[in-house]
C-alpha cells in the first residue's frame, strides 16, 4: 500500500533542520514515523492539501497550528490531532521558529486486517470530523505518552529487527488506548473570516461546475483579485489549485466504485480524459490507473 504522498516528499525537501525524521511501513496500511525538526517561518512548509487516508498526530513540542475543514486548533503537549479522509487541512508556524516534535500516524481503516485485529480502529467510527481529541481518563492519556516515548526509543536510528517487533508491539497498545474512553471537542482557538468560509463552503458544493475564479467572483460580488488575495492569505494556496485538488479527492472516491475514468473526469468537472489524469499525477504522484491498483486490495479502507 502506498501511503506517502508527492506532499510528504515535497516537505522533506523543505526542511532547515531535521533532527529525526524517519518513516517506517506496518503492514502495508499504515505508517509510523516520529519527526522532530527545526522550522523557521521560511522554512516551514504550510500548504493546504488532503489525503486519502487517516492522519493522527501526536503532539511533543512546538508554537504550531492546524487549519482543517475552516476551523483553527492550537495543540499543545500531550494532544492529538485527528484528520480523517478528505479533510483539506495545513498546520501554520506560530511564532519566528520553533522545534517541532511530533509522533506521526498514517493510516486506513484496515491497518490491522493483518493481524486479524480490525476493531483497533474502530474508534474511528464516531469520529468523522477534525480535531483534538483528548482522553476522558488522565491516566490513560499519561500511559499514551509513556508508550510513545517507548516507541520511539523502538525505532531509533540504530534499530533492529527484534526492536521492530518491540515497537509493533507498542503500536497495538497505543491503538488499544485509542479505543478508551477518547472525546473529539471542537477546541477552535480563533474562526477563519467568514467570506473566507463562505467561498470554501460553495467550492465545496460547487467544483465540479466552476469554470474559473473570475465566475466565482462574480458569484460572491467581490473582484477576483480580493478573493485570490484572501485564499492565499489564509491557506497558502490559489483557488484554481483548491478546485483542482477537491476535484481529485472526490474522484478516488469515485475510482473505487469502480466508475469507468472517462465518466468520472466529465463528472468532477474536467474538460477531457488528459487533463484529468494529468492533474490527478500532478496531486497524487500516480495515475488514476495506478492508484485503482494500488487501493484494489484495500476496497474497505
Amino acid at each position: 500500500m502506498k501511503l506517502l504522498t508527492s506532499y510528504i516528499e515535497y516537505k522533506m525537501n523543505r526542511h532547515s533542520e531535521i533532527v529525526n525524521w524517519e518513516n517506517h511501513m506496518i503492514g502495508d496500511s499504515l505508517l509510523y514515523s516520529y519527526r522532530d525538526t527545526v522550522y523557521d517561518l521560511q522554512s516551514y512548509p504550510s500548504s493546504l492539501h488532503y489525503h486519502d487516508y487517516y492522519e493522527l498526530v501526536m503532539i511533543e513540542e512546538g508554537d504550531i497550528k492546524y487549519i482543517c475543514n475552516g476551523a483553527v486548533y492550537q495543540p499543545k503537549y500531550g494532544d492529538i490531532i485527528l484528520v480523517p479522509p478528505g479533510s483539506f487541512h495545513k498546520s501554520v508556524i506560530d511564532c519566528e521558529s520553533t522545534r517541532y516534535k511530533r509522533h506521526v500516524f498514517y493510516f486506513y481503516p484496515t491497518a490491522f486486517d493483518w493481524i486479524g485485529h480490525s476493531e483497533l480502529t474502530a474508534f474511528l467510527n464516531d469520529k468523522k470530523e477534525a480535531g483534538v481529541l483528548t482522553f476522558d481518563d488522565i491516566e490513560v492519556g499519561t500511559d499514551l505518552l509513556g508508550l510513545l516515548e517507548r516507541l520511539k526509543k523502538a525505532f531509533a536510528p540504530s534499530h533492529s529487527l527484534i526492536d521492530e517487533a518491540l515497537g509493533l508491539s507498542y503500536i497495538i497498545n497505543i491503538f488499544y488506548l485509542l479505543n478508551q474512553n477518547i472525546s473529539l471537542p471542537r477546541n477552535e482557538v480563533l474562526a477563519l473570516p467568514k467570506k473566507l468560509l463562505e467561498i470554501q463552503e460553495y467550492i465545496d458544493r460547487n467544483f465540479a461546475e466552476i469554470t474559473s475564479v473570475s465566475q466565482l467572483a462574480e458569484h460572491f460580488f467581490y473582484s477576483r483579485e480580493y478573493i485570490s488575495r484572501l485564499f492565499k492569505r489564509y491557506f497558502d494556496t490559489t483557488i484554481s489549485d483548491y478546485i483542482m485538488k477537491r476535484r481529485i479527492e472526490r474522484s478516488q472516491a469515485l475510482i473505487l466504485q469502480g466508475i469507468p475514468m472517462i465518466d468520472i473526469a466529465y463528472r468532477v468537472g474536467f474538460a477531457s480524459l488528459s487533463t484529468f489524469i494529468r492533474s490527478f499525477r500532478a496531486v497524487t504522484d500516480m495515475t488514476p490507473s495506478e492508484y485503482k491498483k494500488i487501493r484494489s486490495g484495500n476496497k474497505g479502507a
